[in-house]
């Protein structure tokens, strides 16, 4: 009998290209009608046959574990999108969207007859059985329970509560820079990466406003280990949601996956319970999300022992990283670009005596300084398109007709970069935030770097509000300089669900107070 070999498909493994082939003289007969009936069925006869994609990703989750594994997975669905159009296939059941109306077509629901895109059946809703002892505002599915945590959480994050959280931002922005100061003044050389500072400054911000009190640099590190281990995991996790969607077997895998992770591992050292007991308990003048919280308990929307420690752990965990990110990346974007950061000097210098004035209230009037915020929020958005996806009820979206079951996302790297909505959609041009002048046809509702809808994220004022103020006294109190001019965040920085893996190597020159 000829031997028959499967198409050879190039797969990266780390840095090395290979050829994965399938040879069919090796299969039993059954396996290998199975195979091609799979294949024929997903390329022609799929409701999705007639949408565009790679090959790989229309028969199997192969594409979509090698763009994870080679973590090029914002640069590789927007290649897709610039190649097929504005939806594209990413795998047998899942489609990424690129276009404004699909966004709002899947995270909107203007009507009450409409049916909800939800979580269920996603990467988020496996994580969170795994990881949280309780449904949380990120992972819940159901939309009656989403409500309830929302508003059970959202006294934390009204203006007055905001106003009520600044001196935790300021004091610990302010031990950020003091370290800076004393760093560079102990050290021979003043170059350092300044990412390390950012984050745990961050980290202290967030997670003191969650329990009450900064967590230790140890606790940053288990998450830090965490995140890496999931991005690690990320090509095998692709490839089980794909069996998950198979009716029974998928069930059976999910609950047999969840228990084995309760049993054998669990990250409850990251976010110990004691610390939140400790901070329910105490009673002390410090305004943060507990106290909010607690206050809107006394008025009737309670949460469980349960349910406050995982939204704690979420609003640390999500809060966390994605404005650590952010605010790496805006300092990556303005040593790139030293005439906007001479100008934000400029800005801040003109406004301010002293650092100690720089309140939110203030920062937020800042043309430049929000400008280049938002900017480094549309280049390099936290997090992707693909971990905001949702499982299709059976409905529209952007014109085409998507069966329930099916996976979908709307890409935010590629909407928030792409020339129908953007003049210059690469470059960096903090004034295009500006009103008035040649980026006023832009369309500024293409940048959504915090969802939109009833997912909308909870604690975005929050993250602005750390963002304008490390920001504006780092800037305030150095001269800084790209010491790495080489390095390119869209090239050097891996990229899978998250950002991982940056720096911001920076020489850094104290500058006089005026």
């Amino acid at each position: 009998m000829p031997t028959l070999s499967f198409p050879k498909f190039p797969v990266w493994a780390g840095s090395q290209r290979v050829q994965l082939e399938v040879n069919w003289s090796e299969m039993s007969p059954n396996s290998a009608a199975i195979v091609a009936f799979s294949v024929v069925y997903n390329c022609f006869l799929s409701p999705l046959a007639n949408i565009p994609g790679p090959f790989l990703a229309k028969i199997s989750p192969l594409w979509l574990m090698r763009a994870v594994w080679r973590r090029r997975l914002n640069q590789d669905i927007k290649s897709l999108h610039d190649r097929y159009g504005p939806v594209v296939r990413l795998s047998p059941s899942e489609l990424s969207f690129a276009s404004i109306r699909a966004q709002e077509d899947i995270h909107c629901h203007q009507s009450s007859q409409r049916r909800h895109f939800t979580k269920a059946e996603t990467l988020e809703s496996l994580m969170g059985d795994i990881v949280w002892p309780a449904p949380n505002l990120l992972t819940t599915t159901a939309p009656a329970e989403h409500a309830r945590l929302k508003r059970a959480l959202q006294p934390a994050f009204t203006q007055r509560a905001l106003a009520d959280q600044e001196a935790i931002q300021q004091r610990h922005v302010d031990d950020m820079v003091a370290r800076l100061r004393h760093e560079i003044s102990a050290r021979a050389s003043t170059t350092l990466d300044l990412s390390p500072f950012l984050s745990r400054a961050i980290w202290h911000i967030i997670s003191d406003l969650s329990f009450g009190e900064p967590m230790l640099q140890d606790q940053l590190e288990k998450f830090e280990l965490l995140k890496t281990v999931f991005c690690k995991l990320s090509p095998i996790l692709e490839g089980l949601q794909c069996v998950l969607a198979i009716p029974v077997l998928g069930f059976i895998l999910r609950t047999t996956v969840v228990l084995l992770c309760k049993v054998l591992w669990m990250p409850s050292d990251v976010l110990p319970s004691s610390r939140l007991r400790d901070r329910i308990q105490r009673q002390d003048n410090q305004r943060d999300f507990i106290t909010a919280i607690l206050e809107c308990a006394e008025k009737g929307v309670q949460l469980s022992d349960l349910e406050m420690k995982s939204n704690a752990s979420l609003l640390v965990m999500v809060g966390y990283d994605t404005t650590a990110t952010s605010l790496s990346a805006a300092f990556h974007l303005l040593l790139r670009h030293p005439e906007y950061l001479s100008r934000l000097r400029d800005e801040l210098r003109t406004r301010f005596g002293c650092s100690a004035d720089m309140t939110n209230s203030r920062l937020s009037t800042l043309p430049l300084l929000n400008g280049c915020i938002q900017e480094t929020l549309r280049l390099l958005p936290p997090a992707n398109g693909k971990g905001t996806n949702r499982t299709s009820p059976g409905a529209a979206i952007a014109g085409v007709q998507v069966p329930a079951g099916v996976l979908v996302s709307a890409d935010m790297y590629t909407i928030q970069r792409s020339a129908d909505y953007w003049r210059h959609p690469d470059e960096y041009r903090p004034e295009r935030w500006f009103e008035g002048g040649e980026f006023d046809g832009d369309n500024k509702s293409a940048q959504r770097p915090f969802l939109l809808g009833s997912r909308m994220c909870v604690g975005r004022a929050v993250a602005m509000q750390a963002l304008r103020i490390a920001i504006a006294k780092v800037v305030y109190a150095f001269e800084l300089a790209d010491a790495e001019p080489e390095y390119l965040w869209e090239r050097h920085v891996q990229s899978s669900y998250l950002w991982i893996g940056y720096r911001v190597q920076a020489t850094l020159s104290e500058l006089e107070t005026v």
